[in-house]
């Protein structure tokens, strides 16, 4: 199995990228509860993927960036002619985006990718309004210490996207060194939920193994005046 970096892992990855998995299922259900009802505020999605969490947000704009054009491509395309919804590609640690532009800010199974969070965070807090809510997930160390990793296959076999273990001690470090303040912090572990994207895999067996493994790490922080 090789190793990728991030730009060429998910430039590969983007034509075979699936839907919904356990791990993006148990991370959309933390992130849903840590973010506030949308309507009528400015989201921004800082490493979009391609996109899909953008498209029923119900928010008043909605803009996602993300450090790969084919994974935009892949999904709503990086020319999105609808009202409010706008995607470009760009890296989390110098967005193309103004000072204070948005209300809720996501960046989510995004940090694990970077060997250092301290930039994006500084980034997100620029990117943020005075009492916004910032929430951020992460592949949870446990889970990367128990083997798990993040992975496709294509024609020339299995890869793994480079990944950087991120404690949530750092985490919080960063963002507070950003002018974020910690509101919540919360986890996901494998769980019933999970059960039926391991049987569409054919890897019910794994399910009894993975039970109770934390996979999902959250946070929610608010913007500091």
């Amino acid at each position: 199995m090789t190793v990728l970096d991030v730009r060429e892992g998910y430039g590969r990855w983007a034509a075979t990228y699936q839907g919904e998995t356990a791990i993006s299922y148990l991370e959309t259900r933390l992130a849903d509860a840590l973010t506030p009802p949308l309507t009528g505020l400015r989201l921004l999605d800082a490493g979009c993927g391609v996109g899909r969490r953008l498209l029923d947000a119900g928010a008043a704009s909605a803009t996602g960036v993300d450090l790969s054009p084919e994974m935009l491509d892949a999904g709503l395309g990086r020319d999105v002619r609808r009202p409010g919804l706008m995607t470009m590609v760009g890296d989390v640690r110098s967005l193309p985006l103004p000072d204070r532009a948005f209300d809720v800010v996501w960046c989510r199974l995004v940090l694990g990718h970077l060997p250092d969070c301290a930039q994006a965070y500084r980034e997100l807090g620029r990117v943020a309004d005075v009492g916004a809510r910032i929430v951020v997930t992460d592949f949870h160390p446990r889970a990367y210490a128990a083997g798990h990793r993040r992975t496709f296959r294509d024609q020339d076999g299995v890869h793994e996207v480079e990944h950087y273990v991120h404690e949530a001690e750092t985490h919080i470090a960063a963002a507070r060194k950003a002018g974020l303040i910690l509101v919540s912090t919360r986890e996901a572990a494998i769980g019933p939920e999970a059960l039926p994207f391991y049987e569409a895999a054919g890897r019910a067996a794994a399910y009894a193994e993975h039970a109770g493994l934390p996979v999902v790490l959250a946070f929610a922080f608010a913007r500091e005046a």
